[in-house]
């Protein structure tokens, strides 16, 4: 396990493979943890980091330090910057996806690109099971009542094939009654469309058809755009965690975007192409 200082706050992060870098994050509830599976495949390929978000896993959270959107997205600024990482992809999940598109929109010249996983882009879209965590007694009965926040999690993981499926359940009851009630009224109220024409880096939508969890609605936000620089792939079979569900179609599909050139890329490329053409012409 390895571990920084952020803030004077503990920030506990796993990172694999090496070359280009690559920054996961959890949904809520979760941790590094559940993104194992995908980490070892795309680690092949290039450098992944992952970290647990303050307040969450086994990252430390001050008395009085906020659970929100924004202060996630700082602190995957942080992170980076604590890393020596100047520009790097993001790939969310859940409440992570929606950090993670916030933080492209707020920092373009940090995020490379982006890819949102089952992410609510309007905090209305939450189940209304998780709009209920809200709810001050109902957080403070699941962090007093680990079992009840087991069996919520549970539920969300659906069956999925991890043979670490218990240490992704432990994970989940590790949040405080504030870091789980702050950060849910957090997504709860926060609405990403009128800051979408501002994401001007290339984007991956992700989204499970058969998601109870984030109404799977949300990529038709994207659709109903002209955004010629996001990409929409829905998963039939998936619930929340496509991923897990599906994960040779997800990581096919993650690859791709993850190895394709963004467009200052190939502009670059075709500059540098075009000279050495022309030398050939007689």
């Amino acid at each position: 396990m390895s571990v920084i200082v952020i803030d004077e706050q503990v920030v506990h992060y796993e990172t694999f493979g090496r070359g280009r870098p690559v920054l996961f994050l959890h949904g809520w509830l979760g941790s590094w943890r559940y993104w194992l599976p995908t980490v070892e495949v795309v680690s092949n390929y290039f450098r992944t980091y992952s970290f647990d978000f303050w307040g969450f896993g086994d990252s430390s959270q001050k008395n009085g330090a906020q659970s929100s959107i924004l202060s996630f997205s700082d602190q995957v600024i942080r992170f980076m910057d604590a890393m020596g990482i100047e520009k790097v992809p993001l790939v969310g999940h859940s409440m992570g996806g929606m950090v993670a598109l916030k933080t492209a929109i707020r920092f373009p010249n940090r995020v490379d690109r982006v890819v949102a996983v089952g992410a609510p882009i309007v905090g209305t879209s939450l189940s209304v099971l998780l709009k209920l965590t809200d709810n001050p007694r109902i957080a403070r009965a699941m962090a007093r009542m680990p079992l009840m926040t087991k069996l919520l999690f549970r539920w969300f993981l659906g069956d999925i094939n991890d043979p670490a499926y218990h240490e992704i359940l432990e994970d989940s009851v590790k949040p405080t009654e504030e870091s789980v009630r702050r950060s849910v009224g957090s997504m709860m109220r926060t609405d990403l469309r009128p800051e979408l024409d501002k994401l001007s880096v290339p984007a991956l939508i992700v989204h499970g058809a058969r998601d109870d969890i984030v109404n799977p609605n949300q990529p038709d936000i994207f659709l109903e755009r002209s955004m010629p620089n996001v990409q929409v792939f829905v998963m039939p079979e998936s619930r929340h965690f496509p991923f897990l569900d599906e994960p040779d179609i997800f990581n096919k599909v993650l690859l791709d975007f993850l190895r394709s050139p963004t467009q200052a890329s190939a502009r670059a490329s075709a500059a540098q192409a075009k000279p050495m053409v022309e030398q050939k012409v007689p």
